[in-house]
């Protein structure tokens, strides 16, 4: 456990023999309570509890395609929670597409098959959550992430997916969620970005606060960012892709010397990614003391998760592994 947990038992202990009629605390004190929290709870009898952050209109706003992707479930036997790339919404997830790029997805088939609940996460100032800012920091989106969907990760079996940046903000949430004493996933999928603890030198972008336009267009580029975005929907785009490149700009490594992880992680590499190079995949397995698998090539660019057969093969291979998983 961390610090900040270790405090806050060390303070529930105190405080149950201050208040010895008060109730315990619930369990997700620990997840996300502050301090000021635990101390109303027994001063007040069990009476004065913060509000609920797992309300339907919270995970509505934080996971929107839920109920779209037709795999929300009252009792689902398993959930599978994505993050998305920079400059991407949770759709990649949790639709299909529209006309010529319409494509049946292998991961909504499975889960509807499996009583699966795909928890695909809508960072902020995209799409139903446009009107919030934006983050700077992954930690601005694993920390207030926490006690939306906390107590569902503990109470059934999960997964994690991340593509691109958002191998990172699982990666830093799985590490959120240890250190609050949650359960852990069953398997984990990292898609086309570096091992964490890779050095700033050894980092193949350039920090984009230091870009003028016209160099930040042609980063974008080396990401394989589709070429219409420099057009008319720049203007859309521009400051959705300057907030998220932040992300792993900003980005340092803070675990060295914790125990490793020991969930099975399989990975991935896109065969023509111009920025990420299968080692820089392939040393995600010093992560994990569990099964390692990869990097698999997927036969595309960066961004293959929007190249439609690549999508495909891509979901195809990660169904085949959650196949694999007992589910109780």
């Amino acid at each position: 456990m961390d610090a900040r947990t270790l405090k806050m038992l060390d303070l529930i202990d105190a405080l149950e023999e201050q208040f010895p009629s008060a109730p315990h605390v619930p369990e997700e004190c620990v997840w996300w309570w502050s301090a000021d929290d635990a101390r109303a709870w027994y001063a007040s009898d069990g009476r004065t509890k913060p509000e609920a952050q797992d309300d339907a209109a919270t995970l509505k706003r934080w996971f929107p395609g839920l109920e779209r992707s037709g795999t929300q479930r009252d009792k689902p036997r398993i959930r599978v929670l994505c993050f998305p790339n920079a400059g991407n919404t949770e759709d990649m997830f949790t639709h299909e597409g529209t006309g010529e790029r319409r494509a049946k997805s292998p991961l909504l088939e499975w889960a509807k098959e499996n009583d699966a609940e795909i928890l695909a996460v809508q960072y902020p100032g995209r799409a139903n959550r446009k009107d919030e800012s934006y983050a700077f920091n992954i930690y601005e989106i694993t920390e207030p992430l926490l006690p939306v969907v906390g107590r569902k990760l503990n109470e059934l079996p999960y997964v994690v997916i991340g593509h691109s940046v958002g191998a990172w903000i699982g990666f830093e949430f799985l590490q959120l969620l240890r250190s609050r004493g949650c359960r852990m996933p069953e398997h984990v999928f990292f898609s086309a970005f570096p091992f964490p603890d890779i050095q700033h030198v050894d980092r193949p972008w350039r920090i984009n606060v230091h870009l003028d336009e016209e160099a930040f267009k042609n980063e974008c580029r080396k990401w394989d960012v589709n070429e219409l975005i420099f057009g008319g929907l720049w203007s859309v785009y521009h400051d959705l892709m300057r907030a998220d490149f932040h992300l792993f700009d900003k980005y340092d490594y803070a675990h060295a010397g914790k125990e490793n992880f020991s969930w099975p992680l399989t990975v991935f590499h896109g065969e023509h990614d111009r920025m990420i190079t299968y080692d820089m995949v392939a040393c995600w397995e010093t992560h994990t003391s569990g099964r390692f698998e990869g990097p698999i090539t997927i036969p595309g660019h960066h961004l293959f998760p929007l190249q439609k057969e690549q999508k495909s093969l891509w979901l195809t291979m990660i169904v085949e592994r959650l196949g694999k998983i007992e589910i109780d």
